[in-house]
């Protein structure tokens, strides 16, 4: 059996961890070590982590003094020993056999990431689905990321071959925030095939408080990646350009919405916004793979922010 690491950042998550830890615990492919970096938690995470270190010689401690969770992940990476990597977020949770799953598709396809489903929230009784996978080259599972056909860009529900993020050249999570959706397409690059798994391996517990579910000023670093990302593939695969070029629309219509229904006033931001999507609308309109809610972004930006302050008003 080859070892698995299992990296968890850990942020004052002492109401949600020992759930977490339990599952990775439980898990029936037992080759595992489990990395568990405490991002200079403040309450009792450090405790939980030291009682599962005392009792289960697979899990490993590291402390560090706050610095996100890029660093946490990074961290967790260059003290990883396995063949395999994985990553598991402190609130969530893995089915028991999540792990197992996602090694023998990986086996059985020759694939250097076997990406599975996730769910919101934790249900007692959920169809896990039947297991059914395709293998793909990188840059269709590339492709299908950008254009969120199927959300690949969390590294949570994923298995990845340890070569993926070493070598001559390292790869790590870069210091912002949407650093899943800035390292996603960079760690496909990396693998010949990618394995895609129609089956649920993770739980994501969607808790009121998180990142994605309140308002500050780092929700806009999704505005630079996707710069980022659209400048990579015009270099590097002018055939994924587009498909960037929409991702790009989308975080900044996105971005824009978000703004305009929360009152936010920032000037400088909104027209970066509304530059982008002046200058994508038409290609969003006329690139058939584009998801109907983007075309519809884009109908509705020929009208002007009045429609989109109407639009965001009557969504309240």
């Amino acid at each position: 059996m080859d070892l698995i690491s299992v990296v968890v950042p850990i942020y004052n998550a002492e109401k949600w961890l020992r759930d977490a830890l339990v599952s990775l615990q439980s898990q029936s492919y037992t080759h595992l070590e489990v990395i568990l970096v405490d991002d200079g938690s403040t309450d009792a995470s450090a405790a939980i982590c030291k009682e599962f270190c005392d009792n289960d010689s697979r899990f490993r401690l590291i402390r560090q003094s706050n610095a996100g969770v890029s660093t946490a992940r990074n961290i967790g990476l260059d003290n990883a020993n396995g063949h395999w990597i994985a990553f598991m977020d402190a609130d969530d949770v893995m089915p028991h056999d999540a792990v197992a799953i996602l090694m023998g598709h990986a086996l059985e396809s020759g694939a250097g990431i076997v990406a599975g489903r996730y769910v919101r929230d934790i249900p007692s009784k959920q169809p896990y689905g039947r297991g059914h996978s395709i293998t793909v080259p990188s840059d269709t599972a590339i492709l299908i990321g950008l254009y969120q056909m199927r959300i690949l860009n969390s590294p949570c529900g994923v298995l990845y071959r340890a070569t993926v993020f070493n070598g001559p050249h390292p790869l790590r999570f870069q210091n912002c925030r949407y650093e899943d959706l800035d390292i996603f397409y960079q760690a496909f690059e990396r693998t010949d095939k990618i394995c895609l798994l129609d089956r649920i391996v993770y739980f994501y517990r969607d808790t009121p408080g998180s990142f994605i579910n309140t308002w500050s000023e780092a929700r806009l670093d999704v505005l630079d990646v996707t710069d980022r990302i659209a400048a990579h593939m015009a270099h590097r695969s002018p055939a994924l350009l587009r498909a960037a070029q929409d991702r790009r629309f989308s975080a900044h219509f996105n971005m824009l919405v978000e703004m305009t229904r929360l009152g936010i006033d920032n000037p400088t931001q909104t027209k970066r916004c509304l530059e982008v999507i002046r200058d994508q609308r038409m290609n969003e309109l006329t690139d058939g793979k584009v998801r109907l809610k983007n075309k519809l972004g884009a109908l509705l930006s020929y009208l002007g922010m009045p429609a989109i302050r109407l639009i965001c008003r009557l969504s309240l």
